[in-house]
């Protein structure tokens, strides 16, 4: 098992988990679906999926609330999405960030899942208290790029599968899912893809009048010259 703190209402919460799913292709307007698979076809040479929404099972380990990252190569970037936290008996919804390799991606999407950290948030709402209205809720990202910040995506909740559909094709399909950590899947990018340096991500609730925001810095290892 791996642990992972959240604050909850001013609660902290202790939330165990032993897997990690990432879904991808997850929209709920198919249109908007394939507009983002033929971006990443037309940008990065990946291929369309066989089916819709994908499941990739990544590595537990790769979880992370760190905000100062390292990643191999430069054409790495982010992507918002909320989180499921399903333990036994509660679920829980924070804001992560499919970090992914581009170069890998057109190559081998499974491999490029699993080689790059998935930072999340450290905060996390109850999702019984946020289902009531859970379309309207917002997404948001910011990539850096040369000092100056600029909206890399922009949608909301309801863009995205809901929660009760990306369990249901879970439990379909891989079967026992409890204590996991589940990446729901992106909306698409305003103007295509951007490398920056920073990577910054935000869930705005104006119901209940909050919002869930993290950061983390792209650092990139340089290679050894030989």
């Amino acid at each position: 098992m791996k642990n992972l703190t959240f604050k909850c209402n001013d609660e902290k919460i202790e939330f165990n988990y032993d897997k990690c799913f990432v879904i991808g292709y997850s929209g709920r307007n198919i249109e908007k679906t394939k507009e983002h698979i033929d971006e990443l076809e037309r940008e990065l040479g990946v291929k369309p999926p066989k089916f819709l929404p994908t499941i990739f099972e990544c590595s537990k380990e790769i979880v992370t609330q760190d905000s100062d990252l390292k990643f191999v190569g430069n054409r790495t970037s982010g992507e918002c999405e909320y989180v499921i936290l399903l333990g036994e008996d509660d679920i829980y919804i924070t804001l992560g960030s499919d970090h992914t390799d581009r170069d890998l991606e057109s190559v081998n999407i499974f491999k490029s899942k699993q080689v790059c950290l998935k930072p999340i948030a450290k905060d996390a709402w109850k999702y019984d208290e946020v289902n009531d209205h859970w379309d309207d809720i917002k997404l948001n990202s910011y990539t850096t790029i040369s000092g100056k910040e600029v909206l890399y995506q922009e949608g909301t909740l309801g863009d995205i599968l809901p929660v009760e559909k990306i369990l249901s094709e879970l439990k379909k399909r891989v079967g026992d899912i409890d204590n996991s950590v589940i990446f729901s899947g992106t909306v698409p990018t305003k103007d295509g893809f951007f490398f920056g340096d920073n990577f910054r991500a935000e869930m705005i609730d104006e119901k209940l009048n909050r919002k869930i925001e993290f950061s983390y810095d792209v650092n990139v290892i340089a290679e050894e010259e030989r």
